[in-house]
């Protein structure tokens, strides 16, 4: 019985938002029964009628901390109890804990709500450890949870697609901004200034120009070829280019109803050519290949190229000298930065790499098997008010104005630079009851207006979807046990293709044969029955 974590490792990096850009929280999951029952929760009591009545009792296991066990009897949980006549159970449970949590329920325990943190629980309700929902009173009684999930995603029929597991659905779904907002190439304003060039590139052989000229017309001024036009490496790499190509490497891709592999794909090729073509030609960092992320970061300070692809997660101010605009301002306070759209490749694409939505992991509301229907019906409430009360949820995410934040005249927020997670675990304030789907909306009442630029343009620009652009109801068996021998060929012909070890068109058809050999023909021949049963 175990949780699986490391699908979903990347969605931990990025899960956070207003105070988690602080004091730097992190993310996890949960599970669902077979109680085919729709909880009635349509119409909520009125206020009168909850006062006669006993509060409903609810064990709950909370989202957790960085490293703390969420505690009960806090003044948020009590502020909640209050408000929606419940008496929480905060059960001694840290999620965030995979060996600890799945113990948890190995020895036979259960809850009646788990707010789910950073996995997969499919696993648990392959078990039988969670139950069934009804996706009826989701929509009915969440619509402006589920607005703005739909929002987020940008499609609904997608998000209908998503939510369910084999067929059935287990938890109430859940992403927000930070996770939905895709990758942004950040340029050198500067740099353009000096160089005279005053317009963003508008296609691949306006951005090749660009990164010419940052390589070797010395943008610094420090009459020395010391600079490159673009790294190129960690998460979001050359995302504008591939998405000039209408994909992103290493994705499982849905065209006219078949499934593919967008690393073996014609478009795949030629946009390794033109990269490779970059490089031999000195426009990017021979050191893209080993370097860190915090080697990146500090080349991107200490102004040693112009181009850096990243989320606009680590562009908001509130990241401090942590974040990538800060950090360079902070050893060059002449930096300006252009925040590029995405440019046209050679069939008229563009956009910019996002991961497909997941919306049953990091955030979800899953419920015990013993669950009833009354505490189902219970908790959406509660997470429907959350989304659409911004003075309850300012009160249950952020805590107490003056204490742990300020407003100003505009109602702009600023986070006391004396909260930690101690802290917040203390009060149960942050993700511990509160999160739901924050949208550009609530997100901006805390940002300045170059936060709001980032953070609108990483939520509105076209995206191109990483890992697969499909939706199924089911794990793909083959994937988990092949794909690990798909990725290592993959990933070394990447390099090697790159950085000129090998002729792309002499050995592109042997290396394609040896990823379809390495199991890809059995992992795509089971994506293939598997979206045929999602349709």
């Amino acid at each position: 019985m175990s949780l699986k974590t490391n699908r979903y490792k990347k969605h931990i990096r990025g899960f956070v938002f207003a105070l988690a850009f602080i004091i730097l929280l992190s993310a996890c999951s949960g599970g669902g029964n077979t109680s085919s029952t729709p909880p009635e929760a349509s119409n909520p009591p009125s206020s009168s009628s909850e006062e006669n009545k006993e509060p409903l009792k609810i064990s709950i296991i909370a989202y957790p901390a960085s490293g703390m066990m969420p505690l009960d009897g806090t003044k948020t949980q009590k502020l909640l109890e209050e408000r929606f006549n419940v008496k929480f159970e905060v059960l001694p449970v840290d999620a965030s804990q995979p060996e600890k949590f799945n113990l948890y329920w190995a020895q036979g325990e259960t809850a009646d709500v788990i707010m789910a943190f950073g996995g997969s629980y499919t696993a648990l309700v392959d078990q039988g450890l969670f139950r069934e929902i009804s996706t009826e009173q989701l929509y009915k009684n969440m619509p402006v949870w589920m607005q703005k999930i739909e929002s987020l995603v940008g499609d609904p029929e997608l998000v209908k697609t998503l939510i369910p597991y084999k067929g059935k659905l287990y938890s109430i779904p859940f992403t927000h901004g930070p996770l939905m907002e895709s990758g942004i190439m950040i340029a050198r304003k500067d740099w353009m200034n000096k160089l005279g060039i005053e317009k963003q590139p508008e296609n691949l052989e306006e951005f090749e120009a660009l990164l010419k000229a940052f390589t070797e017309d010395d943008p610094d001024g420090n009459n020395k070829k010391d600079t490159y036009g673009i790294h190129g490496g960690q998460r979001y790499h050359f995302n504008y280019v591939w998405g000039a190509y209408g994909l992103m490497p290493k994705t499982y891709t849905q065209q006219n109803g078949s499934i593919t592999y967008t690393s073996i794909l014609p478009q795949y090729k030629e946009a390794l050519k033109l990269i490779q073509k970059w490089y031999k030609a000195g426009y990017i960092d021979p050191e893209f290949v080993t370097d860190d992320r915090t080697q990146q970061r500090n080349k991107w300070s200490e102004g040693k190229f112009g181009i850096l692809a990243d989320n606009a997660f680590w562009m908001d101010s509130t990241r401090g000298e942590n974040g990538v605009l800060t950090m360079l301002e902070m050893k060059n306070s002449a930096a300006q930065f252009e925040f590029l759209q995405p440019f046209k490749g050679p069939d008229g694409n563009k956009g910019s790499y996002i991961d497909f939505p997941t919306l049953n992991g990091d955030g979800a509301i899953y419920f015990g098997k013993d669950a009833s229907d009354e505490v189902v019906a219970k908790m959406m409430e509660i997470k429907e008010t959350l989304a659409s009360d911004w003075e309850l949820y300012k009160q249950v995410y952020f805590g107490t104005e003056g204490a742990d934040y300020t407003a100003d005249a505009n109602g702009k927020l600023k986070i006391s630079p004396d909260l930690n997670i101690e802290k917040i675990n203390k009060a149960g304030i942050a993700q511990t009851f509160s999160l739901m789907p924050i949208t550009m909306d609530w997100m901006k009442n805390t940002m300045n207006e170059r936060d709001e630029l980032v953070h609108s343009q990483g939520l509105e620009q076209p995206k191109v979807f990483n890992g697969m652009d499909f939706a199924v109801s089911n794990i793909n068996e083959v994937q988990e046990k092949k794909e690990t021998d798909v990725v290592k060929i993959v990933d070394e012909y990447y390099i090697n293709a790159i950085t000129g070890k090998v002729d792309i068109d002499a050995t592109w058809d042997s290396y394609v044969e040896s990823v379809n050999k390495s199991g890809l023909r059995e992992i795509l021949a089971k994506f293939e029955s598997l979206y045929k049963e999602s349709k």
